[in-house]
């Protein structure tokens, strides 16, 4: 059988902004990855430190044995970067992974493996294991060690709706989708500062979300993680938002539970500011 009928083409994207300190383990950590179909997407969001040095320095060095194409545009933030990546990808499966964060072994073929044997799901997620600044493991699993989270939970589809719209704990560089996803749910909505959780509560309403108990890539936590960034207040402020916009997405206790979120994340922000944070 031809490579491209066992291995679907998965196109690997990586939004990239001031992490020169991290770019280069993210790329070896795509070189090392031994899924056989892949191409590389790299699009630098107008850098002010010497990541773009560093990638083309990287690709000249080590000349991979797949398509590396990096591209380069003014800053517009994460979610401009994410839409602008999407017409630009090739491959059936699409994998989003931060510059600072890197892949694991076999995390490509196992989410490939679930997409090709459920066909009626579109995305996928998997667990990670969570890195410092320096590479070294900090929690074994993101979900349960970090997160508090009860993996079980997450094994049927119930289960794992309940925790998108609840408890909301995944981990950045874990998702795969079909590319024919964003035909069904629409893009990164790029007046949100947290796009995920909106991204993620349109595929949990549709019921389009599944899980591999793996760890399929590695998060890492610094001081200029996204994230970490932003105030406390803006933060809860900006979760309520993307939780009341999806209410009418959900029936029953479904809505009932993002409704609930929505309100305590909103009191969180108002706490936040009222605190000065």
């Amino acid at each position: 059988m031809e490579v491209n009928e066992s291995f679907p083409l998965v196109s690997i994207r990586i939004p990239a902004y001031n992490h020169a300190a991290f770019i280069e383990q993210c790329l070896d950590s795509v070189l090392s990855d031994n899924y056989p179909n892949k191409e590389l997407l790299i699009m630098d969001d107008g850098s002010t430190d010497d990541t773009v040095s560093i990638v083309e320095r990287w690709i000249e060095t080590n000349s991979p044995g797949f398509p590396v194409r990096l591209y380069k545009r003014p800053h517009r933030g994460l979610c401009a970067v994410l839409n602008e990546l999407i017409p630009l990808c090739k491959g059936e499966y699409l994998v989003s992974l931060a510059s600072d964060d890197i892949l694991l072994p076999d995390g490509i073929k196992s989410r490939v493996d679930y997409l090709k044997k459920n066909p009626d799901k579109s995305a996928v997620i998997g667990d990670c294991i969570v890195i410092d600044a320096k590479g070294n493991k900090i929690y074994e699993s993101a979900l349960s060690d970090m997160n508090g989270v009860m993996v079980e939970s997450y094994l049927d589809d119930e289960g794992l709706r309940k925790e998108i719209v609840w408890q909301w704990s995944v981990p950045g560089p874990v998702l795969m989708v079909r590319r024919s996803i964003y035909e069904r749910i629409g893009g990164y909505d790029e007046r949100l500062a947290f796009e995920d959780w909106d991204f993620y509560l349109r595929m949990a309403s549709k019921n389009l979300l599944g899980f591999v108990n793996q760890k399929v890539s590695g998060y890492r936590i610094h001081h200029q993680n996204t994230c970490r960034s932003i105030r406390r207040g803006r933060a809860w402020f900006e979760l309520s938002k993307a939780g009341f916009r999806n209410l009418s997405r959900f029936k029953g206790k479904l809505r009932w539970l993002l409704f609930k979120r929505s309100v305590l994340s909103l009191l969180l922000s108002v706490r936040a500011w009222a605190n000065g944070s």
